[in-house]
């Protein structure tokens, strides 16, 4: 009884995710129709899968926060900053120095942001729209002290066939650590109710500090990943920094819409169909 029991629930499963992955196929065949000379070719897929990455990366830093309902707009800033820092210590250290340089500010600036968050108790949107200013206002004076240039070797990461491999690396880590761990499974439970999850002993304050801390290790990697993709990194002012967040929030949303499947998968189908059109 129990063994037909798993049995139905991984084939109610397996349907559901079928449909969602369904969803960009039919798009990009419609668009093939559309406009066969442009979208009908191999390397126009690759382009759009390749494209869709940093996104990606950066949607997935963000889902641990959307998840427990924090909206974070300094991401963006957060990126710019850390790409700077990274780019910086590139030139005197290589491409060790800015992997390392991108991840550890990554992770130090988010851990202020969501230090402040926690010790103020004020919106997560007002925290981030503060931060944006403060790391953009950073990011502008950094880059007037520095030679804003990274040697073309230092940007491996970003091209083909490296960034499949980081990709697919973080989607495991990102997919184990939200579904397989007691921190996954408290953001799923706050994410659900936030009073129940209190009343069960949950620790809402401080695992929302953590949501911070754990996607600022993952926006590092987008943050190398952003930076090898375009070859540069320029500062941004006047909140203009903003933007780099808001496709990347689009594709959580439309992921954790998609209930149907896991909301990892369905971050990743929510970016590839942004990507498209």
């Amino acid at each position: 009884m129990k063994k037909n029991y798993l049995e139905s629930k991984v084939k109610t499963y397996g349907l559901r995710t079928l449909k969602t992955i369904l969803l960009p196929i039919i798009m990009y065949a419609v668009l093939c129709i559309i406009a066969p000379e442009n979208f009908f070719k191999w390397s126009t897929f690759v382009m759009l899968i390749t494209q869709t990455i940093p996104y990606l990366a950066i949607g997935w830093a963000m889902v641990f926060g959307m998840s427990v309902g924090l909206f974070d707009f300094s991401v963006g800033a957060t990126m710019i900053l850390s790409g700077l820092i990274g780019v910086y210590f590139s030139q005197r250290y290589g491409l060790p120095g800015f992997v390392i340089a991108c991840m550890v500010s990554s992770f130090v600036l988010t851990a202020i942001t969501g230090l402040v968050y926690s010790i103020l108790k004020i919106p997560s949107i007002i925290t981030g729209f503060a931060a944006l200013l403060v790391y953009e206002s950073f990011g502008v004076i950094l880059s007037k002290n520095m030679v804003n240039t990274i040697n073309p070797a230092y940007l491996i990461l970003g091209k083909k066939p490296y960034i499949y491999g980081v990709i697919l690396i973080m989607f495991a880590i990102v997919y184990i650590v939200f579904n397989h761990t007691k921190f996954g499974y408290q953001i799923k439970a706050i994410g659900g109710d936030e009073h129940t999850a209190k009343s069960m002993g949950i620790n809402t304050t401080k695992l929302k500090l953590l949501t911070y801390i754990v996607g600022g290790l993952f926006l590092g990697i987008a943050t190398i990943l952003m930076v090898s993709s375009d070859g540069t990194i320029q500062p941004k002012d006047n909140m203009t920094s903003m933007a780099k967040c808001f496709t990347p929030m689009m594709g959580v949303m439309i992921g954790m819409y998609l209930s149907s499947t896991n909301i990892i998968i369905g971050t990743f189908i929510g970016e590839l169909c942004i990507t498209m059109v």
